[in-house]
Parts: structure tokens; sequence; C-alpha cells
């Protein structure tokens, strides 16, 4: 069964282009990991023998990105990001070797308020250069969906439903979130250093929560999320009151 591309949702005033992104501008922090969507200004990526800073979005799924769980692995694939006019929903099918990116940069009214990332124009990075970028959004968990989807139907010319890719995707998503907010309680302490704290967050989430299952696993079940984020909360307290 044919599936089409699926776009961003719309409300009485039209396609809602805040619901791609998760964080954007002053709103991303430091300390989430780094993940599939996340855009970055400023990096300098290797292509074709040569080394050039461009914006870019991360391409990969979050579990190839890292090879511990915590490091990132020597080389990312990432697609070039350029400003572009603004993709209307309608017209979202025809230009299928890009993830729209509109109301990027929604503070401006300039032509970089609206972007795309290009996946013909393919680079590798080196993580270290990703530490010393600016990131300046994080998709949600929609945008995550529809990117995946695009990637792969450009790749393969398969449509694989979004559904498929939340699926897939949340548990690390909901990883994510969980290690921000563990890195956000830690942020007061004296001696807070974020690849410690992500480490020691990792850690407890990969830790035996019972019946030989981790925590880790636990969040590919829904049902269990919300009592992993508590049991996280209760562990925070306890640390700080130690």
């Amino acid at each position: 069964m044919a599936h089409d591309l699926d776009v961003p949702p719309s409300g009485q005033s039209g396609a809602d282009w805040a619901s791609l992104y998760r964080t954007r501008g002053n709103e991303v922090v430091h300390h989430r990991p780094v993940f599939t969507g996340d855009v970055f200004e400023r990096v300098e990526v290797q292509g074709l023998g040569s080394t050039k800073k461009k914006s870019i979005m991360v391409l990969q799924h979050p579990c190839a990105l890292r090879t511990n769980g915590v490091d990132l692995m020597d080389r990312l694939l990432i697609a070039e990001v350029r400003t572009h006019p603004l993709i209307v929903i309608k017209d979202w099918s025809g230009h299928l070797s890009k993830m729209p990116l509109p109301d990027l940069v929604p503070t401006v009214d300039s032509g970089k308020r609206h972007q795309a990332a290009f996946f013909d124009q393919p680079y590798f990075v080196a993580p270290e250069n990703l530490y010393l970028a600016k990131r300046i959004a994080c998709l949600s968990q929609v945008g995550v969906n529809l990117l995946l989807q695009r990637w792969v139907h450009y790749n393969s010319r398969a449509t694989v439903p979004t559904s498929t890719y939340q699926e897939v995707s949340s548990p690390a998503y909901e990883e994510a979130d969980l290690i921000e907010e563990w890195c956000d309680e830690c942020a007061t302490d004296e001696d807070f250093d974020i690849p410690k704290a992500t480490a020691a967050a990792v850690k407890w989430l990969r830790e035996d929560a019972g019946a030989g299952l981790s925590r880790q696993r636990l969040l590919e079940d829904p049902q269990s999320r919300s009592t992993v984020r508590r049991d996280m909360r209760a562990e925070l307290r306890r640390q700080h009151e130690n």
C-alpha cells in the first residue's frame, strides 16, 4: 500500500510550523545530547577533499551517532542548511531533496527566517566541531519523524509511514529528554560538567531496573516511561540530599 509523504499539522491559521521544533534560538540548551535533526551554525565540514564552515543538520538516527551512548562517532553524516523561500504545505511533495525548515529563525523577517536542509549536499563533520559550533534548533518528535521519512524517501523512493519512525525513534527521544532533565538538575552544582553529568545519566539508564531490564529498555514501552521519569527524579533528589 502506497503512503504519501506527511506534512506538519495545520490549524485554523494555516500550517503549524512551530510543531516542527522542540527549541529554537536561545531556547536551545548546551547540555541536550546531539540528536537527529539538530541544526548548527558555523560548522567546519569535510567533503571533496576540503573543509568549509556551513550551517548543517544532523541526519543519522541517534543510535548511529554514538559508540557507547555518550561519545559521538568519529565522523557524522550531515546535510547543508541554507536559506530558502518558504515552502508551503502543498509544495512539500515537490521538494523531495530537501527538509523544509520554515520559521527556523522566527525572530527575523529577512530571508534567514526560512531555511532548508539539502539532502543532495551531504558532508561529514567531526564531533568536536559540533561542540564548538552553535546549535540553533532541535526538532520536535514530529519534526524528527518527518525528517527521517523524507531522508529515507530521497535515498530509496520508499515512503515509510511516520508512525513507524515514531516507534523506532521515540525511545531515543525520550532518553535525550531525560538526560537533558538530569543535566538541568545538576547544572547548579559547583562541579557541574556536561560530559560527566551525561555519562552519569546514561549509566543510570542502563542499570538493571528489575526483571533483567534496564531503564533504557523500559523506555521502549510508552507505558513505562512515566515510571522511569519518576524514578529518575527520585534518584536526583537522593543524590542532592547526600
